[in-house]
């Protein structure tokens, strides 16, 4: 298998995310622009060290140091360009394992980057899963608490997650969330589940349910689940991370709440949102200090074709298939899911 090559690393690895992996938390955030406390001189006033998300680059406006990914880490560790290659080659194994110019590239990874939804959007979304979170657990959510009950997930689970539930449907305007004025934004009655990113609100999905307070099964051409208008895709189940060296990709958001309640000590959980969904450069980053990566889709040929699929960008990830349908529905069956991840490692 060829070595990545200078340009396919910097597509494949934001700058952004070295920095934050070498300085943490930045100081402030303006417009396109991270800013940081320069490391390559004394100052502890002015963050001076600006990283563009927009161009990829660094630049410290009091020194004047500045430069790519690959004159971060010279600079920070007085190495040749060479050495700094090496460095990304062997520090971030994921990424070798598959060049962006093989057939695999448009099947498993998306090369990509993207933002949280406006301020605006992120604003009326918050709203709407304050009040959906405080209905869940109202006498109107009580339809909303059977199926969680229904799944197995206990209710300091649901909350640590920040489920809600929506009883009725609702329609607003698209200018309210911050979308074109011409657009209508659905807001189905079901289970709502948020994506958050550190503070960002990046999507929100409703498990619909129908007339009688039951949710909806799949229909040929329609979905179980509706995506707010607006939401951006996002690596589901990251702030929940705690550090553990193996991770587990699940297929569904709730599947990974029901995992992470009976394995959160066993693997670190996430989602990327559907079987059909790509993995994106963006979030790759957060997958690569994990030692193994199980992906435990569903046991349809949706869940098995989008498992292979991503099985092909490294050696490190491997597929095991739920006993029954899905995780949910393996608890439900009476499995014993916590000793089902366990046996995973072995």
């Amino acid at each position: 298998m060829p070595l990545l090559s200078k340009d396919e690393i910097k597509v494949r690895l934001p700058l952004e995310k070295v920095v934050e992996n070498d300085l943490g938390t930045p100081e402030k955030r303006y417009s396109n622009w991270l800013h940081y406390f320069c490391p390559f001189h004394k100052n502890t006033h002015t963050p001076a060290l600006g990283i563009n998300l927009r161009t990829d680059t660094f630049k410290c406006f009091s020194c004047g140091k500045q430069g790519d990914i690959f004159t971060w880490h010279i600079l920070r560790n007085n190495v040749d360009f060479k050495a700094s290659l090496t460095y990304y080659r062997t520090q971030f194994p994921l990424l070798e394992q598959v060049s962006l110019s093989t057939q695999y590239q448009k099947k498993s990874l998306q090369v990509s980057w993207n933002k949280p939804p406006s301020q605006i959007w992120q604003a009326q979304g918050n709203t709407f899963l304050e009040r959906s979170q405080i209905c869940l657990w109202s006498k109107k959510g009580v339809h909303g608490r059977k199926e969680l009950e229904h799944r197995g997930i206990e209710r300091a689970t649901a909350q640590a997650w920040g489920l809600g539930y929506n009883p009725v449907w609702i329609k607003q305007s698209g200018e309210k969330w911050g979308l074109d004025k011409e657009q209508t934004v659905w807001l189905p009655k079901g289970l709502v589940i948020p994506a958050f990113m550190d503070a960002d609100l990046w999507y929100l999905k409703i498990r619909i349910f129908g007339r009688q307070g039951m949710p909806v099964k799949k229909v040929k051409g329609k979905s179980k689940y509706l995506q707010v208008l607006g939401s951006r895709p996002v690596l589901f189940g990251k702030n929940h991370f705690s550090g553990q060296e193996n991770l587990l990709l699940a297929e569904s958001e709730l599947d990974v709440i029901l995992a992470w309640q009976e394995g959160r000590h066993i693997f670190d959980l996430a989602s990327l949102g559907g079987a059909g969904k790509h993995l994106s450069t963006q979030w790759m980053v957060h997958l690569l200090s994990y030692r193994k990566i199980i992906l435990a889709y569903d046991a349809d040929i949706a869940g098995r074709k989008g498992a292979e699929n991503l099985k092909l960008l490294s050696k490190r990830l491997q597929v095991f298939t739920p006993p029954a349908e899905d995780l949910c529905a393996f608890y439900q069956e009476g499995g014993d899911l916590k000793k089902w991840l366990q046996d995973l490692l072995a």
